[in-house]
């Protein structure tokens, strides 16, 4: 999907919620982007979301799964979980695929690969560092 170069691709990361109700594993990241769309900013109540893709078979709830639950914005939109008891935004979802926000796994080495529906961002939100910037999605690799 997004892979960065010298990124670990064999590493596990640990997740959890703010209640800590939730736990969940994130096996085999293939990088890590931040999206400033609309949902997002919403969804995060910041300048967009910081996510860590992965595939969905390498997405493992590992405690605390009838505690999660899934929003959709429209009918065949991406959808956000999120858990039921604290609010913590877990990860966005789409076919095959999660997105995992940053701010809930532990241990997070990876940096932003790059930025993506930044024709869509806040205006008070500046964009720092070196990432690309895609004004949609960025292209497949």
């Amino acid at each position: 999907m997004h892979e960065q170069p010298g990124s670990p691709m064999s590493d596990t990361i640990q997740g959890a919620c703010l209640c800590g109700q939730i736990t969940f594993d994130v096996h085999r990241p293939q990088g890590m982007g931040t999206c400033h769309c609309t949902r997002c900013r919403r969804w995060t109540g910041g300048p967009g979301l910081t996510g860590v893709d992965v595939d969905a078979a390498n997405f493992e709830v590992t405690r605390g799964e009838d505690l999660i639950t899934h929003f959709f914005t429209e009918p065949g939109a991406a959808g956000f979980g999120f858990c039921s008891t604290c609010g913590s935004s877990l990860y966005g979802f789409g076919p095959g695929t999660f997105f995992v926000a940053a701010g809930v796994l532990q241990d997070l080495t990876l940096a932003p690969g790059y930025h993506m529906m930044v024709a869509y961002k806040a205006p008070w939100d500046v964009i720092t560092g070196d990432a690309p910037q895609h004004p949609e999605f960025p292209p497949e690799s």
